[in-house]
This record gives C-alpha cells, sequence and structure tokens, in this order.
C-alpha cells in the first residue's frame, strides 16, 4: 500500500513530535523520582492533643498512659520544640495497646469497589479520589484497609503516590498476562506485592502506566479473533485477576479511571459494587454529563448481561463548587432536581488548599497548616469540608456491610 507524500511528511512530523514527547515525558518522571519517592513522603505528624482526639481518649489519659511507659516500645519521636511528634502508624499501634480495636468489614461483608469516573477532564475525578482516600484513612481511628487502582494510564493518581520502584509492576501488566512468575511464587502473592505501600499506613496503590495502552489495543485484536463465551473474559480481567485474589485484604478499593469509555472502563464496571460520578457545576459540564449518563445506560446493560449484579449505590458528588456564585448555584439547583436523593449533599468546594497541595501532588490531609501553601484558614475549611463529604459516602459504604446495618437504623 502506498503513502502519497502528505501524508509521509504528516507521519514524518508525528513520529518526530512523539520523541520530543518521549523525551520529555521521561524527564518529567525523572524529576518526579528524584522529588516524590515514596520513602521521602512523609504524612504529616500530630501534637499529643490532635493524637488524643483521634484516639477519642482524653489529653490526661494518654499523659498518665505516657508516664506509664505504656508506649515506650513505639520509640515515639520528639519535635524541636521536645514535644511529642506522633505519626499516623504510632497512633494506630497506641490505639491497639489501648484495645481499641480496629472496625474492618467482617467475613459476611461485601468489599467496596468504588468507581469514580467522568468524560469530562477537569472535573476533579483524581483530586477528589486521592483526598477522600486519604479522608477515610486518617481522620479516623477505624483504621480501614484501602485500596487504589489507577486504571488510566497517564497516571495522574499515581503521582500523589509515587513508587520506589522504577518500573513498578502496573495494573495493565496483571490485566495483560504479560508476568512470569517466580519459582514457587503464587499470582495472589505477585498481586499482593504490587499493591504498594504509600505514606499514608493503611493505604495501599497498585500504579498505572503508559504501556498500559496497550491493553486496549490487545484486547481490540482478541475480540476480533474470538466469539462467543470467549469474548467475556475480557471484561472480567480487573475483577477476576487483580482484586479476587487480594479482596480479604482490603476493606475499599478505589478505582480511578481515565475520560473515557474504554475495555478498561468495562473491566471497572464488571468489578465495580457502587459508582461515584463527579459533577462541575458548569453549564457546559452538566449538558455533557447528562450525554454520558445516556451512553453510560447503554454500556451498562452489556455488562449486566455479562453477569454484573448491581450497584449497592450510585451517587453524584458535585466538585469544585463556588460559594456565592449565582450560575452554580442554579446548576446544583438543577442537578439536585433531576437527580434527588442520588447528590451528595455536600459539594466539594472550590479551594485553594486543593489547588495549592495538588500543585505539589499532596492531599490536604498530608501537611500540617504550617507547611501549607495555603492559609490556615482555608486548609482547615477545606478538611472539613471533604470530612463531611466522607461521613455520608462511609455511611453509604457501612450501610450494605452487614455486621453494621442494625447500628444504622
Amino acid at each position: 500500500m502506498s503513502i502519497n507524500s502528505n501524508a509521509l511528511s504528516t507521519y514524518k512530523l508525528l513520529k518526530a513530535t512523539a520523541e520530543v514527547a518521549e523525551k520529555s515525558l521521561e524527564g518529567r518522571i525523572q524529576h518526579y523520582r528524584a522529588h516524590l519517592k515514596s520513602e521521602d513522603k512523609e504524612l504529616r505528624t500530630y501534637t499529643q492533643k490532635a493524637a488524643a482526639d483521634l484516639l477519642g481518649v482524653n489529653n490526661r489519659t494518654l499523659k498518665r498512659r505516657h508516664d506509664q511507659g505504656d508506649f515506650d516500645h513505639l520509640s515515639i519521636q520528639k519535635g524541636a520544640n521536645g514535644h511529642y511528634a506522633y505519626t499516623l502508624s504510632n497512633i494506630f499501634a497506641m490505639a491497639d495497646t489501648l484495645g481499641i480495636k480496629s472496625d474492618h468489614r467482617s467475613d459476611q461483608d461485601k468489599l467496596q469497589v468504588i468507581v469514580i469516573n467522568s468524560l469530562k477532564g477537569g472535573c476533579g475525578k483524581t483530586t477528589s479520589l486521592v483526598n477522600l482516600a486519604a479522608a477515610l484513612a486518617t481522620t479516623n481511628i477505624k483504621r480501614y484497609r484501602i485500596g487504589i487502582i489507577d486504571l488510566d494510564p497517564q497516571g495522574s493518581s499515581s503521582s500523589f503516590f509515587p513508587s520506589d520502584d522504577h518500573e513498578p509492576i502496573t495494573v495493565g501488566d496483571l490485566m495483560r498476562d504479560c508476568i512470569e512468575l517466580e519459582e514457587g511464587e503464587t499470582w495472589p502473592q505477585l498481586v499482593s506485592e504490587s499493591f504498594q505501600k504509600t505514606h499514608i499506613p493503611n493505604i495501599r496503590f497498585l500504579p498505572s502506566g503508559m504501556d498500559d495502552f496497550y491493553f486496549e489495543h490487545e484486547t481490540a485484536t482478541e475480540l476480533k479473533e474470538s466469539s462467543g463465551y470467549d469474548q467475556t473474559r475480557h471484561y472480567h480481567k480487573l475483577k477476576e485477576r487483580v482484586i479476587e485474589p487480594v479482596q480479604d485484604e482490603f476493606d475499599l478499593i478505589l478505582i480511578d479511571t481515565a475520560p473515557s469509555l474504554n475495555f478498561m472502563f468495562y473491566n471497572a464496571l464488571m468489578a465495580s459494587t457502587a459508582m461515584l460520578i463527579p459533577v462541575h457545576p458548569e453549564a457546559v459540564d452538566f449538558d455533557a454529563n447528562n450525554k454520558y449518563l445516556k451512553r453510560l445506560g447503554e454500556i451498562y446493560h452489556t455488562v449486566a448481561a455479562l453477569g454484573h449484579e448491581g450497584w449497592d449505590f450510585m451517587q453524584f458528588l458535585v466538585t469544585n463548587y463556588v460559594k456565592g456564585n449565582h450560575s452554580q448555584r442554579d446548576i446544583v439547583k438543577d442537578v439536585r432536581t433531576a437527580f434527588g436523593r442520588q447528590v451528595m449533599s455536600y459539594p466539594i468546594n472550590h479551594s485553594s488548599a486543593i489547588t495549592a497541595s495538588s500543585s505539589s501532588f499532596n492531599t490536604i490531609f498530608d501537611q500540617k497548616t504550617s507547611d501549607s501553601l495555603a492559609s490556615r484558614e482555608s486548609l482547615l475549611k477545606s478538611q472539613e469540608n471533604i470530612k463531611d463529604v466522607v461521613d455520608e459516602l462511609e455511611m453509604l459504604i457501612r450501610s450494605n456491610w452487614v455486621s453494621t446495618q442494625s447500628s444504622l437504623d
């Protein structure tokens, strides 16, 4: 097949552009690795009062237990001011010492797998996910075991949880069947180790990579060559090869998806127990969201036909809401009128603290107020706002756990 001269010139231009882009990307990746190594990234420390509040005990009680030497085995460090500076790991270990039980789901409770998806870029999908996960992990003493899966090959959420490994195993690697087990190694062991530890002790993260784009190409090719039942296995790979082998290690898993309706997204739907849809309160975004929902219904029909058992909940989360903006207020009113109780009670408000934290790939719960690039007031308000959203999300999760349903009635 011959290629005309103009097409050949276009191809050469794209190839040259791709080479420049690859060098630029590699440079940025190296920069991130140099400045955002997980071994260097640390979660904020807590004062004694903050630790007592998180543990739900009196500050005087905590001091007395210190004096009795009950926490000596934890090697809790002191700050420059001579006061204790507790890490979250310290506080979790103190909870064990104090007999405060973790609040993990029971064997009869379903692992909650929550997909966060929107086709509209700029709606705060990734920022919302990482901040919600951080709040669920750090603002209570329940010690939820949280997994995050980055299904977006561009790896936006992966930047918040940098890997020590130069070439970590990605979710695409696991789904593409391109990894050979070491002698004596089992598949569940490999998958478990691929969920990397993070600077937040009860969050583990499965990254994505640019090569995960190959999953789309390979799946499309295989589907052309298969028929009937064989086709269905392509939509179960995330569930069967990634989530089910480690389902007993987590209470909930949050999945960040690319803004596209691709094979990765079909896999996310098949593995999911719930859906969270960010909505940016601008007219053009709301209209785009409604078009997306129409298409989503058609896609879900396919997923349901392949055996999906339905969601426990589907909620809309208004993001980047500017208080006092009359246009946005009207859009939010329209959203609530259209979808009623499916809209989360609290929006995620626009905040300079979230913007500042995200620019350095931190959540608003990673830093002390003194370390934040935003004002103390902005950071605290934003933290309270996210906590309100998380309280409602947590109630939705726990209302679908048999072991906790009676306590919520």
